[in-house]
């Protein structure tokens, strides 16, 4: 990088040329306090991961398609990753994604044993245009916590995800509007109260056909490995 690695910067600028036909994604942006702590927290993560693989630079930037020097930049805590380039970190990693998230919530459980979530709180994570809203429901980094999301759709938002790593999946609850998943060549329409089950290492997408915004509940399982 031309400043010497001084300045924060962000994965999703220095990825843009060879990402030009993906939407590119923000967690809460690289240049609030909020983005560089995110920066900091999963950079500490990735690294401690990435040591415990034994992957090489090499190889992670051949799973990622994130260059070496972002990935350096990112572990040093001095790069704030998109939401989508997490993913993909944890799917090369083979880790849970809230594994790469852990120990970003700004005001931690006091009581991690009876904790309570009030509507209003939890790490939120967008997409670039808003479309996509997903906010964390579990204590980030405590490995007794499924992964339980809250996720938000616009209406006519289609998020489209990559395989996540072998044996991952999705159990998700429609609580209000309509959705329409796509897992592999499978397919289903959910209304509030329908529940699906499906692999997620598969390429598979969530999409709102309806007028009004849908919400659903999502937990994320891992291979008994994880």
């Amino acid at each position: 990088m031309a400043d010497g690695k001084q300045q924060a910067v962000s994965l999703d600028d220095a990825l843009l040329d060879e990402v030009r036909a993906e939407r590119i994604d923000a967690l809460r942006g690289p240049d609030s306090p909020e983005g560089r702590e995110i920066g900091r927290a999963v950079g500490a993560n990735v690294a401690r991961h990435h040591r415990a693989s034994g992957l090489s630079l090499a190889e992670l930037e051949r799973r990622t398609g994130i260059r070496s020097d972002l990935l350096e930049a990112l572990e040093a805590g001095q790069a704030v990753p998109s939401l989508r380039a997490v993913w993909h970190l944890a799917t090369a990693l083979e880790v849970p994604f809230g594994q790469l998230i852990a120990n970003t919530m700004l005001s931690p459980a006091s009581d991690p044993d009876f904790r309570v979530q009030r509507a209003g709180s939890g790490r939120v994570l967008l997409s670039a245009d808003g479309g996509f809203r997903s906010r964390v429901l579990f204590l980030e980094g405590d490995l007794r916590a499924p992964e339980v999301y809250e996720i938000t759709l616009a209406s006519g938002c289609l998020e489209e995800a990559q395989a996540h790593a072998p044996e991952t999946y999705e159990h998700m609850v429609v609580v209000r509007g309509e959705m329409e998943i796509v897992a592999g060549d499978r397919r289903a329409r959910l209304g509030p109260g329908d529940g699906i089950f499906f692999r997620a290492d598969v390429p598979h997408s969530y999409a709102n056909p309806g007028p009004e915004p849908a919400v659903a509940h999502l937990v994320l399982s891992y291979a008994a490995r994880h």
